[in-house]
């Protein structure tokens, strides 16, 4: 019994196991690395956006309500309260009124107190006019009494249980008496929700988180926990901007920071990466069961493959070791063994050899020695040849795929052999692989004859197979001449069909008169038959083709396929468009398609009645367009003139009214009374842009009979008077 390895297929299918796991499983692990590293830093760039657009808002609000906290301070109203010296009644509500006004246009706004430094009092937006005694926000009170140096600095701010971000206004560099200060109160968590969770935003991801500290690590607006944030301030480097991976209180945060430009505030975003990996875990599991997946389909098909095409050499190798006994190491090896003793069987060489005598012409000693054990074609002292040839042939190969062309020629040849087979004959078909078949037929009597075979040899063929043939016969030769010439007077032979259309078996006695016909072109007649094809006449032109083909006839087959392929050429040249054939290469396979000469013919006058007729459609329809542009240039010299109608266009050009009118709208795709009226309006136009002649100077130029009518042809195509129209063109010159 033999190894497993032994067997091709198996080893196949084993080698390619190991080849397709070896690709498959480094390159999936490579995906997944990519992936993963693609994933990190793909998350980097999202934090990293993401704080920056959050930056920019804080920037911008930041600076929005500072501008608008700088414009109430400076309205005259607040200004008038700050630094009046006593109680006036009315400027205590003037001035309540006008901090209820901008407190109301802005929802950022909280609150806002009005200090009054010279008469001691606070104008609270909530409570009204206090004495500083009886404020209740002490801090923010001590605070401006101390007139601490600050540039328009946010701080944070709590009191009441709630947080605010307050700003005091004006700023102040150094020590100087100020007379009052308007201290403005943010509401922290309307601030957070729109600048730190996104105003409006459908953002659900609780694993980001965005917060706002101070220099000294108060959390100004964002939920902090202090142990995390301490180790992500001691974590940041000094840079402005940064970013870096933390693990702080058991998990692992990805942290983006920024510095505000105004405020000595810093913006941290921590991306919590346990939810991320799980993910990127999850990927990269999909993408190592996809490889797996991909693998068992891949070692499916390659097991698939080796069993269907290579498993059948195992097969044989087993049949070609039973039967001859050919030891080998492989399978490949058996059958190579096996070729080489097939190669060196001499019934299998037959047909070779056969070949090669007539190629040659005459076979050497040890082929004919070789051939006479094989055939007995050789016992016979003369010999004739037959040439059978499939008519149409390129046909058969369009229609059938080489083996199928196999199988006709050899029934073909099986019909021969039964046909021709006798008792004093001896039959042998050689095939070289054209469009014919060779008949060797070996013959006891010289004077034998089997015309009549043949001819039935045709009929069957033609009955059986559905093919038809013709066929050209040799005279009698003796079996040592030289073969080659009169093969290839044969194969000549079997052209003359072409040109005769005979359906008969032909003789080497009608390939003299053949070999003999002289070659007649005529250049003039061609060029005469063209010229009358252009003419439109179609008896001449099928009189001039019958002459051009009775020509034809004359000529050897290669002269008139020559011929055939210049008129073709010519069609093609002078009717490019209306010819079915429009290049060189179609030229040569349409002559392919037709056995006989008379075939081509025929088809020959049905494309000339095709081209006169196609010609004749485009006369006449440029003769129609050479009408219609006679009428479009009459109108355009009358279009002045009010009587200018349909019926003066067809006395002019001597036609109808009605096929004019029926004439102009075929042609034109509009009808001839439209046209006239649109051409009118156009000059009306042409008239108002251009000149300064009046409406009614223009109305009449343009052959309008009626102003009534003038007016409403106008409006209805621009949709507005005469005189609206030239405004509006000079309204769009000058502007």
């Amino acid at each position: 019994m033999r190894p497993l390895f032994k067997s091709t297929y198996v080893r196949i299918f084993l080698w390619s196991c190991i080849l397709i796991t070896v690709i498959i499983i480094p390159f999936s692990l490579f995906l997944v690395q990519r992936f993963s590293d693609y994933a990190s830093s793909q998350i980097g760039y999202i934090n990293r956006d993401r704080i920056e657009e959050t930056l920019d808002r804080t920037e911008f609000i930041l600076a929005k309500l500072k501008w608008y906290g700088l414009n109430m301070y400076e309205d005259q109203t607040i200004q008038n309260w700050i630094y009046s010296k006593g109680d006036d009644p009315l400027l205590d509500a003037a001035a309540l009124q006008t901090l209820s006004k901008y407190l109301s246009k802005e929802s950022f706004f909280e609150g806002a107190y009005l200090f009054n430094m010279r008469r001691e009092k606070v104008m609270d937006f909530k409570v009204g006019l206090l004495p500083f005694s009886e404020f209740s926000d002490q801090v923010i009170l001590e605070r401006v009494k101390r007139q601490d140096p600050f540039l328009l600095r946010y701080f944070h701010y709590e009191s009441g249980g709630k947080s605010y971000i307050s700003l005091v206004i004006p700023p102040s560099y150094v020590k100087k008496e100020h007379y009052g200060y308007l201290v403005v109160l943010l509401n922290a968590q309307v601030l957070q929700n729109y600048l730190l969770s996104g105003e409006g935003s459908e953002e659900s991801d609780t694993d980001y988180r965005v917060t706002l500290i101070d220099r000294s690590g108060q959390a100004v607006l964002g939920q902090t926990d202090e142990n995390v944030m301490e180790s992500v301030r001691d974590a940041r480097t000094g840079a402005k901007k940064g970013s870096y991976e933390l693990k702080a209180d058991g998990q692992t945060l990805y942290v983006n920071y920024a510095d505000l430009d105004s405020q000595d505030w810093t913006l941290y975003s921590l991306s919590g990466m346990e939810q991320f990996r799980q993910q990127v875990a999850r990927f990269q599991e999909t993408i190592v069961l996809g490889s797996i997946l991909l693998l068992i389909v891949l070692l499916l098909a390659v097991l698939w493959n080796s069993h269907v095409f290579f498993k059948p050499f195992r097969t044989l190798a087993a049949q070609i070791h039973g039967k001859h006994g050919v030891q080998a190491k492989s399978d490949m090896d058996a059958i190579r063994q096996s070729v080489v003793l097939l190669r060196d069987h001499s019934p299998l060489i037959k047909s070779e050899y056969l070949r090669r005598w007539i190629l040659q012409g005459r076979l050497g000693n040890s082929a004919w020695e070789t051939l006479s054990r094989e055939s007995d074609i050789l016992e016979f002292e003369w010999i004739r040849m037959a040439v059978v040839k499939i008519d149409a042939f390129y046909e058969t190969t369009e229609r059938y795929d080489f083996a199928s062309q196999r199988l006709l020629k050899y029934a073909i040849g099986n019909i021969a052999e039964e046909v021709l087979s006798a008792k004093d004959r001896a039959i042998e078909v050689v095939d070289f692989g054209d469009d014919h078949l060779l008949l060797l037929v070996g013959m006891a009597d010289q004077a034998a004859d089997f015309m009549d075979d043949l001819g039935q040899l045709s009929r069957m063929v033609n009955r059986f197979i559905q093919l038809k043939i013709t066929i050209a016969c040799s005279s009698v030769r003796h079996v040592r001449d030289d073969l080659r010439t009169v093969y290839d007077d044969l194969c000549e032979l079997t052209l003359l069909k072409f040109l005769s259309g005979d359906d008969k078996i032909y003789t080497e006695q009608e390939y003299e008169r053949y070999a003999d016909l002289p070659y007649q072109p005529d250049d003039t007649l061609l060029d005469l038959l063209i010229q009358s094809i252009r003419s439109g006449k179609e008896e001449s032109s099928f009189q001039l083709l019958e002459q051009w083909f009775a020509r034809l006839q004359t000529m050897k087959y290669s002269e008139c396929q020559f011929q055939l392929k210049l008129m073709f050429f010519s069609f093609v040249k002078s009717f490019s468009k209306l010819t079915t054939v429009h290049n060189v290469k179609g030229i040569e396979n349409h002559l392919k398609k037709f056995a006989t000469l008379e075939d081509i013919h025929l088809w020959m006058k049905t494309e000339i009645s095709r081209i006169i007729s196609l010609l004749g459609d485009q006369k006449s329809l440029n003769r129609k367009g050479k009408v219609v542009e006679e009428m479009i240039e009459y109108i355009r010299y009358h279009i002045h003139d009010p009587r200018l109608s349909v019926e003066s266009i067809a006395d002019h050009i001597e036609l109808s009214a009605k096929y004019s009118r029926q004439l102009f709208l075929d042609h034109y795709g509009m009808s001839l009374s439209n046209y006239i009226l649109n051409m009118r309006i156009e000059k009306v136009k042409e008239l108002l842009t251009k000149t300064d002649m009046s409406v009614a100077e223009i109305a009449q130029q343009a052959g309008f009979q009626t102003k009534s009518h003038f007016f409403t042809a106008f409006k209805k195509a621009t949709g507005m008077t005469p005189a609206q129209y030239r405004c509006r063109q000079m309204d769009e010159v000058s502007g």
